[in-house]
Parts: structure tokens; sequence; C-alpha cells
């Protein structure tokens, strides 16, 4: 699994009201996959996005889950899938300083896993 990196990088904001400003910065820390099937995967970065010319059977090299059974007897047919993202924000201004730790932002996407049946031919 992979978020997109791009994303993966720290975000400020800055604030002003009165003739005093304020500036946040969060910084992802790790992500928590929640994959329907009662398992749940812990990384510390965003995973390494699929690459078409991915050997299909290696496993991801960095935050990935392998299902064990297909989706078709779960509710709509499909798995859903959280991620959930901690942040820690660090704030400034004003001459003061501060800090929130595990802050999180959560998405949850509906996946369908199939099997695809091996088909052996010729002998030998």
């Amino acid at each position: 699994m992979w978020l997109d990196p791009a994303g993966w990088n720290p975000a400020s904001a800055t604030a002003a009201a009165g003739g005093v400003s304020v500036t946040a910065t969060a910084m992802p820390v790790g992500v928590v996959w929640t994959m329907g099937d009662g398992s749940e995967v812990r990384c510390a970065g965003p995973g390494t996005p699929y690459r078409a010319d991915a050997d299909p059977k290696a496993s991801s090299p960095d935050c990935g889950h392998t299902y064990q059974h297909v989706s078709e007897d779960q509710p709509g047919g499909t798995f859903p899938v959280t991620a959930t993202v901690t942040w820690n924000v660090t704030w400034a201004g004003a001459g003061q300083t501060g800090a929130f730790e595990g802050l999180t932002t959560v998405s949850t996407v509906q996946v369908e896993v199939i099997s695809i049946p091996a088909l052996i031919t010729g002998g030998g």
C-alpha cells in the first residue's frame, strides 16, 4: 500500500491577527492501514508506489498485506480499507511554542479482492 509521496512532507501554515502571527508545522509520522479482514499494517512512511514492471509475486518492500480470502462474501463484495495517518504538529509565535502530538487524518476506500485461478496446460 502507499500514499501519495508528495503528501508525505511537512505542511506549514501561518495565521495572523492583531499584529501577532503563529506558524504551525505538521509532520506525518506513520500510517496504520486497517485492511477490513481483521488485519492492521503499521508503516513508518508513505509506502512504495506499485510499478507496472514489478514482479506481481513479490512482496511490498515496505508496506504490504496479502489477503487470505476474497471479498465476495463481505457486505457489498468489498473490504473497507482505512488509512489513518498520524501527525505531530509544532507551533511557534508571539514568543511562545507548543506541540500537539498524535493528531490523525483518516480515509477509507472499498477494495474488491478476487481470486484468479491458475491454468496449467501441457503435460510432461
